[in-house]
């Protein structure tokens, strides 16, 4: 009798702190038992309005160290710079033929960016800074320099190879992700890891090894698609791999470093952790928030996944194909900031935001 009092007293005390801010509660939105009451203990994530348009292809979307929103909006060849209220602060044009897919900000508020650059031969990625603080904070007036291309040798070069994501650590140091083919001699295979230093030039590139550069196992990086420095962490980072199946496991890696050996070890190994076995479809980014959560945004699921730090899949995660409410048509880029979870919805050219159920006022 207890217990279902208390229950009854904390399901009135959630509806009158929520009823009591001046907005409606929309009941649809909660899970529904078997027996027709409100299941509390469940949270869900509503979306929130208004919808940000004018994007054509958001490939990628962060919240910065400023507090601004950074959009690669990618077929309008251009980087998106936004309030958190969605309201336009300035855009860099990058020109025709360059789509930026890839974003990240260092700790001196310098974007980071890779490009996908076409030409009538082929198509490289590019690696971009542009100095926000020498345009006044502005990415329209942003200096911009061009740091690296896919076809950087290390020692080899190959026109095949692209990267696929990037990150930044706490010492401005960053990582980059590549793909392309495998190497017969096995000096220098495309699939790799690139730890990289410099502010004007890149100064220093070094090439992470221990890792398996083909297969499905636990230290596999063959087919990244995206990279996130682990938070507050100065060497630990999480992979997407996007391989061309949808039954290959360990499609999100996290990997800390140890220190004892110089080696990178894979932290969720077991079968019974979900971030292991769940089949991801193609997973195009990784974040987390402010408890070290993981969110994974899969393109072809059309679905955001939310993981603890156990490894276990939370049951807020939601999503499925078309463009309606918590509907997603082949979205690739998440971010979280101040409880609000951005997505860049590509395919419906948009971006959307969701807050929790829990977190709504």
């Amino acid at each position: 009798m207890q217990k279902v009092l208390l229950k009854y007293l904390i399901i009135v005390s959630f509806l009158a702190l929520v009823g009591g801010c001046g907005n409606q509660l929309d009941l649809s939105q909660f899970p529904i038992t078997n027996n027709g009451n409100i299941n509390i203990s469940d949270t869900v994530y509503i979306q929130q309005s208004p919808v940000w348009t004018g994007f054509s292809s958001p490939k990628d979307i962060i919240i910065g160290n400023d507090q601004l929103v950074y959009v690669c909006d990618s077929k309008n060849n251009r980087i998106v710079q936004m309030d958190l209220s969605g309201n336009l602060v300035s855009y860099k044009s990058l020109g025709d033929n360059i789509y930026p897919v890839k974003i990240t900000q260092d700790y001196n508020f310098d974007i980071l960016t890779l490009s996908d650059s076409t030409t009538s031969i082929d198509t490289i990625t590019v690696l971009h800074r542009f100095k926000i603080v020498d345009g006044g904070g502005l990415i329209g007036n942003a200096r911009q320099i061009t740091l690296l291309s896919s076809l950087y040798p290390t020692p080899n070069s190959n026109k095949y190879r692209k990267f696929t994501g990037v990150s930044m650590f706490p010492d401005n140091s960053y990582i980059v992700t590549r793909v392309g083919p495998s190497d017969p001699i096995g000096i220098d295979p495309g699939n790799a890891i690139l730890k990289l230093k410099g502010i004007e030039t890149v100064t220093n590139v070094e090439k992470l090894s221990g890792f398996q550069t083909s297969g499905n196992s636990f230290y596999s990086i063959e087919n990244t698609s995206s990279i996130s420095v682990m938070r507050n962490s100065s060497s630990d980072f999480i992979i997407a791999r996007n391989t061309p199946d949808t039954v290959s496991l360990n499609k999100i890696l996290v990997f800390n470093y140890n220190s004892s050996s110089g080696a990178y070890d894979p932290k969720y190994t077991s079968p019974t952790q979900d971030i292991v076995v769940t089949k991801f479809g193609i997973p195009g980014s990784v974040t987390q928030d402010s408890y070290s959560n993981i969110y994974v945004i899969d393109a072809m699921r059309n679905y955001l996944y939310k993981f603890n730090t156990s490894g276990r899949l939370l049951v807020e995660s939601f999503g499925k194909f078309g463009s309606g409410a918590n509907q997603f048509d082949s979205p690739m880029g998440v971010a979280h900031f101040n409880k609000v979870l951005y997505i860049s919805d590509t395919k419906n050219n948009r971006i959307l935001r969701f807050k929790l159920s829990t977190d709504l006022n």
